[in-house]
């Protein structure tokens, strides 16, 4: 044995203390050191399911460096060891000679960061101390205890510095490392020995040491890709709450996760459960970790199983649970199961072959699941035998009234008699209700049912008999008005709040058949009011004020959005209701209905309704024919690309669409099921499909990327806007595009920071959300506030009759207008003075241009309004002088009328 072996490392020089570490490490990973292993050109990063062999770590637990790993060093020795750390220099040629040897020396292998690596020194104990303390409050930990030094080796072909091709964002170990101390408060040496193994000497606390070597790992390693397959349900164990137990899985393993989302048509079957393939990302240690915690949540509840049994008929589900579920809650607590009841639906409208979409789900330990199934199998076997049924006729408007909200009232039936109530279907021609229930308690049932039907008043006002004369078709006509009456709910809403009762409106299926409306109540006199209030709304509705354009659908949704303006100003000039059809009908006629039959309010004229409706209809016509850069195309795409086009709830499609502005709609399938017809402006349509195409090549080519990060920075002041009242804006963006977003904290010091914005999921739903972002901040930056400074008494000239002059101004620059409250609450007397504010200051609110336009144009109508009464006060003072200089010749008239009178009576 060489004598130097027997010599403690605290007592050899650093040079030797480093060469006896490296002897030590390569004596016993001699088969870690392999070939460097050139990653693929797809994947320049991630090595599939790698050989690599794990970093190299001196120890499993942190050993100070002045000590062996067996033998303890003579306490002599300590005070020794512990200088020799605080001033060690890898870089100093005098500490580190380099050694000659009569063998020739082998070739280095080049390290790719080894020259940027060497620039990172050791620093003075005092300064490190000091650092570290500095340091401590940012990286969200105090740790405490003494100081270590621990050792970590990474082969050459470990590293992702000595790779051909590097990831996305990686510019140099040295950069990696100073991060690392940076974050850590610990301090690093970097030392690369000729085989291309690098060794980092990491001193610091104990916590931070152990923080700091995964941090290198995880930011100096290659990564690797490891599968592992999952059931099914406990996916969304995995994933936990909004993502939250996924995050941290990959917080603490260094490693990133991917999870296949459920599809939209996907039903676990826990009971026969399928697996899933989850992917880990990451260093071979943190991949170790993720894993272990992933099977931990699997092995916890993998324990559980559901069981689904839709063996049972839905008319005794309700029997099965019992009143208020007190049949299942002991189940139960029995067997220590959970039972999950499936919807309340009214069984008579379902097809027996739909039954097993309707199955009870029983979940728990696999013994006491099957007690529980035995349980249940038992008593619907016996309710079953014991259970008869009986009929009973009610009319057939109140059937509905037996099936509000999630079946409360046939619930109460059923405790109150221990029966339940099934309704026929609503196009069947039967009025009778079916009572089911034990023999006894039929009769019980059947007079609660009574009671129950007797107890709601409905009137219903069949629209075909108001309008029969009038050589229409009553029905189409009764359609129209119902369309009209739910785009103008407000009407409808009056009714129902001043007589306290529900209006049923027919929809769907339903209004093809029938066009009623049922005005119901638990009090006769405030249902029979409502209906004669309703009958009075409605006989208003002459077919004379009614009118349809037919315009081709997909220029609905262009005209809507593109032509705002032009669409308001038909409005109002000749007071009309623009109506235009659900998208989902694929409806061409536009419903037009005239609503002002005396012009603006202001006219003495009439505004006759068959004119109006003439001049509106004939400007939608033009309206749309001006739209004729709207074209239809059909791009080709396999249909199994379909759904990855159009994204989970239509996500993707939204993305590529633009949202709610776009005036492009997309249907999947035509003549061919391989067909995306793409309808919309010539322009628009184009870029769609060039970016459907995008995704079809990318798809094609396995390049389509569904795990996606962008991050971003908005002005912080404006970060209230874009999350919106109670996040509103942030989760209108998350839904349509179906990405994450966070908003981190403010980025600097200054008072103008800006937030750090987050956005992960699919890279082209990603870049949408990131540009409508970036849009809304554009805007919110262009917008300003101007104030206009006008006598209160000229504010009502400018609101014009009914708000009709300041809306046509809003609509026309597309601004916000504001006017003080006790203008706005005069016409009821209200003229409370405003508080702490000028009564005469108008506020205009939008982008500068179009604020800036809507200023000028009320402070025109001010001028104009202002001359007017200084005339109209020229003329009533000159009428007034008229009118004094008329009474003072009256006047003396009159005296003088008096004066003569004396005279003529004494001379008579």
């Amino acid at each position: 044995m060489d004598s130097s072996e027997q010599v403690p490392i605290a007592d050899l020089p650093p040079s030797a203390q480093l060469a006896r570490l490296h002897a030590q490490a390569k004596s016993e990973n001699v088969a870690s050191v392999e070939d460097p292993i050139v990653p693929s050109r797809n994947d320049p990063v991630v090595v599939e399911n790698s050989m690599f062999a794990e970093p190299l770590i001196a120890g499993d637990y942190p050993t100070p460096i002045g000590q062996q790993p067996v033998k303890k060093p003579a306490p002599t020795s300590t005070a020794t060891s512990k200088k020799k750390e605080a001033n060690l220099d890898l870089s100093s040629e005098s500490a580190f000679p380099t050694l000659s040897s009569g063998a020739p020396r082998p070739p280095v292998i080049p390290s790719g960061w080894s020259s940027a690596a060497s620039r990172v020194k050791a620093r003075p104990a005092e300064q490190q101390q000091q650092q570290q303390k500095q340091r401590a409050p940012a990286s969200g930990s105090v740790s405490s205890g003494p100081s270590i030094t621990d050792v970590l080796e990474l082969p050459a072909n470990q590293q992702i510095a000595n790779q051909a091709s590097k990831p996305l964002g990686f510019k140099s170990a040295a950069d990696v490392i100073k991060q690392v101390m940076d974050k850590t408060g610990t301090n690093i040496i970097a030392s690369t020995n000729r085989s291309g193994t690098t060794t980092f000497l990491i001193q610091g606390p104990t916590s931070n040491v152990a923080k700091a070597k995964r941090e290198l790992v995880a930011g100096l390693v290659v990564k690797r890709t490891m599968e592992m397959a999952v059931p099914a349900s406990t996916r969304r164990f995995i994933i936990g709450t909004k993502g939250k137990t996924l995050q941290q899985i990959e917080h603490i393993s260094g490693t990133r996760i991917n999870i296949p989302p459920r599809k939209d048509d996907e039903v676990v079957d826990e009971e026969n459960d399928e697996s899933v393939n989850v992917t880990i990302v990451g260093d071979v240690s943190g991949i170790k970790i993720a894993k272990a915690e992933i099977e931990k949540i699997v092995g916890e509840k993998a324990a559980k199983q559901t069981l689904k049994l839709d063996q049972f008929d839905p008319r005794f589900h309700l029997f099965l649970a019992g009143p208020q579920n007190a049949a299942i809650k002991s189940l139960e607590e029995e067997y220590k199961v959970k039972i999950q009841m499936p919807p309340f639906v009214n069984v008579n409208e379902i097809e027996e072959a739909d039954y097993v979409k309707y199955p009870i789900s029983v979940t728990g330990d696999k013994d006491n699941l099957q007690l529980a199934k035995q349980a249940l199998e038992i008593h619907y076997a016996e309710l079953k035998k014991t259970t008869r049924t009986a009929a009973i006729g009610v009319p057939k408007r109140q059937h509905k009234y037996f099936f509000d909200k999630n079946g409360a009232t046939v619930r109460e039936i059923l405790e109150l008699s221990g029966c339940t109530v099934e309704l026929p279907p609503l196009d069947a021609p039967s009025d009778n209700v079916t009572i089911r229930g034990p023999e006894k308690r039929l009769i019980n049932g059947l007079s609660l049912v009574m009671e129950k039907a007797h107890a709601v008043h409905v009137n219903a006002l069949d629209l075909r008999d108001l309008h029969k004369g009038a050589g229409v078709d009553s029905l189409q006509h009764g359609q129209q008005i119902i369309t009209y009456l739910t785009h103008k709910d407000n009407l409808l809403k009056t009714i129902e709040n001043d007589h306290r009762v529900q209006v049923g409106i027919p929809s769907g299926e339903e209004l093809k058949k029938s066009v009623s409306l049922e005005f119901v109540s638990n009090n006769e006199k405030d249902a029979s009011e409502a209906y004669k209030a309703g009958y009075d709304l409605c006989r208003d509705l002459v077919p004379e004020h009614f009118a349809t354009v037919e315009i081709e659908s997909h220029l609905h949704r262009h005209i809507n959005l593109r032509r705002t303006k032009q669409l308001q100003g038909i409005k109002s000039r000749h007071g009309v209701a623009i109506i235009f059809p659900d998208e989902k009908t694929d409806s061409s006629s536009v419903l037009v209905v005239f609503e002002n039959k005396n012009g603006d309010g202001n006219d003495t004229t009439a505004v006759l309704p068959q004119d109006a409706l003439a001049a509106a209809t004939a400007e939608l016509e033009k309206l749309a024919k001006d739209s004729s850069d709207i074209v239809s195309k059909t791009v080709s795409v396999p249909v199994k690309y379909h759904s990855l086009i159009s994204g989970p709830k239509g996500t993707t499609l939204n993305a590529i669409l633009g949202g709610d502005e776009t005036t492009v709609t997309v249907r999947f399938g035509g003549v061919h099921e391989n067909d995306i017809v793409v309808r919309g402006l010539n322009s628009e349509v184009k870029r769609a499909i060039n970016e459907i195409e995008k995704i079809h090549d990318a798809a094609k080519h396995d390049q389509f990327i569904t795990s996606y990060t962008a991050e971003f920075t908005i002005p912080a002041a404006f970060s209230a806007h874009v999350i919106g009242k109670s996040g509103v804006n942030i989760n209108k963006l998350k839904e349509d595009l179906g990405v994450k977003i966070d908003i981190g904290d403010k980025l600097g010091n200054n008072e103008g920071g800006f937030e750090a914005v987050k956005s992960k999921k699919i890279k082209i739903n990603v870049d949408a959300a990131k540009d409508r972002v970036s849009g809304l901040v554009a805007t919110l930056a262009d917008q300003v506030t101007l104030n206009l400074n006008v006598p209160k008494e000229f504010h009502r000239f400018l609101i014009g009759p009914n708000g009709r002059y300041v809306k046509k101004l809003e609509d026309k620059y597309s601004v916000f207008v504001k006017f003080p409250r006790s203008v706005t609450s005069s016409a009821n007397g209200d003229e409370s003075p405003i508080p702490g504010g000028n009564p005469d200051i108008i506020t205009i609110r939008g982008r500068k241009k179009d604020a800036a336009a809507a200023k000028d144009e009320l402070t025109e109508l001010y001028e104009y309004e202002k001359e007017e009464l200084d005339k109209r006060k020229e003329r009533e003072a000159k009428h007034r002088q008229a009118e004094e200089k008329r009474k003072a010749a009256a006047a003396a008239t009159a005296a003088t009328a008096a004066a003569i009178s004396p005279i003529e009576s004494e001379t008579s």
